[in-house]
């Protein structure tokens, strides 16, 4: 039994995935040295070009299930050039932002995902461009006492 932020990213990966960005979604984390993975938590070493999501708490109702869940989603590109892993983020926000009433494969219903920030971070030790969105993804997270 998956939790519910497991679910929501992985049917985030998956729909980034379908969405045209030329990165592929695998759930064993493999991907060759060609391919743009998308994998859930920290950014791995390899492969060269990466997107990286992970959640985080912002709000939640007391009585309905009406939750605002944080995805930060980190882009890394192979070479020298910023330009690729800005692409890739502005690719990305095209999907997301402002996407509404669409329930991910995982059956996580998203009433609307908004971007709130977004920044440069670099280049790391091995000269690859690194950036970083915040959305903030409204969603319906019925549990125990919330209806």
């Amino acid at each position: 039994m998956s939790g519910f932020q497991t679910n929501l990213l992985t049917g985030l990966a998956a729909y980034l995935a379908a969405g045209g960005l030329g990165a592929t979604w695998s759930t064993s984390g493999a991907y060759t040295a060609l391919q743009t993975g998308i994998v859930l938590g920290a950014i791995p070493q390899a492969p060269d070009r990466v997107i990286a999501l992970s959640a985080y708490g912002v709000s939640d109702s007391p009585g309905l299930s009406d939750s605002v869940i944080g995805v930060q989603v980190r882009c890394r590109w192979e070479n020298a050039d910023p330009r690729p892993v800005d692409d890739l983020q502005d690719t990305i926000f095209n999907l997301l932002h402002g996407v509404n009433g669409v329930t991910l494969s995982t059956g996580v219903y998203v009433v609307i995902a908004t971007r709130k920030s977004a920044a440069t971070l670099g280049q790391d030790q091995n000269g690859r461009w690194s950036n970083v969105a915040n959305y903030y993804l409204s969603v319906h997270r019925p549990s125990t006492h919330r209806k």
